[in-house]
């Protein structure tokens, strides 16, 4: 199969990762304000279930002791994890609408939950990131690697810091509850994170470019790329005419895309490891399965 039959190949699967982004954007743009929140519901559900299960088949590809298995368990701990945390905040979204989730006595659960979530998903991709050394594929150092480590590395901080800054600014305060700072705290750290590993992890997908397991890296860099946007929302906002209300909300749904973006990466990992009928053997990740 050539690198063009490649393409065409995966390309109906991004393409149907913009149709649901252009859905759920749609869908906030033209809803009323008091919408807003089944609106987020729905599409949560929807791109959690399909993260779950792109990243399920991808573990379930590999068995017990791979290091892949670790990598991709420790997403899929982290996107059932986030699930989870979604079903507590829809559970009380249409059971008592009146009342603000921050009220909520599900608010410490949730805490618990997201923490471990970000804990699983940080560890997970920080594996994925060293893949290639495990895999012996050590990418070369160049100008250009070095200057996209800074560019992540100071999108990261930019990201990151202000939200830090103002999370620890209303846990001294008391403006918020503890929990709901905690929260936002683990969550920025996770996406900090994230948002710096997406340096190392498009490195991979560059070099790979033309191979079946490539894919899985560019979706889970263009994940992270995503998850970027999606932290900058409230600054970005301010930057789009109109409503910055509106304007913050219609970035939210960036959520969707990162979710979805991770469950593509996990079915392109389970696609890359069947039979490839009339291919020579091409270097990849699939050399890293052994337990290091």
């Amino acid at each position: 199969m050539t690198a063009s039959s490649r393409s065409s190949s995966v390309a109906p699967w991004f393409g149907a990762v913009v149709v649901l982004q252009a859905a759920h954007l749609f869908a906030v743009a033209s809803s009323e304000p008091a919408k807003l929140g089944l609106v987020h519901d729905v599409a949560g559900w929807l791109s959690g279930l399909l993260a779950v299960g792109g990243t399920l088949a991808a573990a379930s590809a590999f068995v017990s002791g791979d290091y892949l298995r670790k990598v991709w368990g420790g997403l899929t701990a982290g996107a059932v994890l986030s699930l989870v945390s979604a079903a507590m905040r829809s559970y009380w979204l249409h059971t008592v609408p009146d009342v603000p989730f921050t009220a909520s006595p599900l608010l410490p659960y949730r805490m618990v939950v997201v923490v471990l979530a970000n804990i699983a998903t940080t560890y997970a991709l920080v594996l994925l990131a060293m893949t290639y050394q495990q895999s012996g594929l050590q990418p070369p150092s160049s100008p250009r690697s070095r200057a996209l480590w800074a560019v992540t590395a100071l999108a990261a901080l930019a990201v990151g810091v202000p939200s830090l800054v103002t999370e620890v600014r209303n846990l001294v305060s008391g403006q918020s509850p503890a929990p709901s700072v905690v929260i936002s705290l683990a969550s920025t750290l996770a996406d900090m994170t994230t948002i710096f590993l997406v340096a190392p992890i498009l490195r991979v997908a560059y070099m790979l470019r033309g191979g079946r397991l490539a894919w899985v890296w560019w979706a889970m860099g263009l994940s992270g790329a995503t998850w970027l946007l999606y932290d900058a929302r409230v600054w970005l906002a301010a930057l789009l005419p109109g409503d910055e209300a509106l304007g913050a909300e219609l970035l939210r749904t960036l959520r969707t895309s990162g979710l979805v973006l991770l469950g593509l990466a996990g079915w392109f990992q389970r696609s890359a490891l069947g039979p490839q009928k009339s291919e020579a053997p091409e270097p990849s990740l699939q050399a890293s399965t052994g337990t290091p």
